[in-house]
């Protein structure tokens, strides 16, 4: 009898890991990257599918936070993003634009946003990981400063980011 328990509790035990495996698969990393233009390193959270093995290119989506925000928040306060990217088989980037508004500043060097975006983090993702590496492949959105910054940068640079 107890060894029937025994047996029926450790299959619950793994069919709940199961689960709860599936509910949030995905593999969620926070990276360091360089800005040679800034001279500085600059984190980003990275999202990749659960059974992402780098042998397909996959479409990587730039998700940038708002004014007072960080790299973390979009993963932090709001869910989904580790299904999303289950499901729909893509990378998201989250990286930390500082309170920059997601351009150069003309008058403070520390200020290269649009720069490290569109060029160095863009770089950076598609050494590290097996991307489209077109503006087919990548799309940029975001939420308030990122939303603006999403927008200016997919207009600027429409041979960087196709959505």
């Amino acid at each position: 009898m107890i060894r029937l328990r025994l047996t029926v509790f450790l299959t619950m035990i793994c069919i709940a890991a199961l689960f709860n495996r599936a509910a949030n698969a995905a593999i969620v990393d926070t990276v360091d990257t360089y800005s040679a233009s800034m001279k500085k390193t600059i984190r980003a959270v990275v999202i990749t599918p659960d059974d992402y093995a780098g042998a397909k290119e996959l479409p990587v989506v730039y998700l940038l936070h708002g004014h007072g925000g960080g790299y973390a928040d979009w993963i932090s306060r709001a869910k989904g993003f580790e299904k999303a990217a289950d499901q729909y088989q893509l990378i998201i980037v989250c990286p930390d634009g500082n309170n920059s508004w997601y351009w150069d500043s003309p008058v403070d060097p520390r200020y290269k946003y649009e720069t490290y975006v569109s060029k160095e983090l863009v770089d950076w993702i598609d050494g590290k990981y097996k991307t489209i590496r077109s503006p087919k492949g990548r799309a940029i959105t975001g939420l308030s400063m990122g939303g603006h910054g999403a927008l200016y940068l997919a207009f600027r640079h429409q041979d960087v980011f196709g959505a």
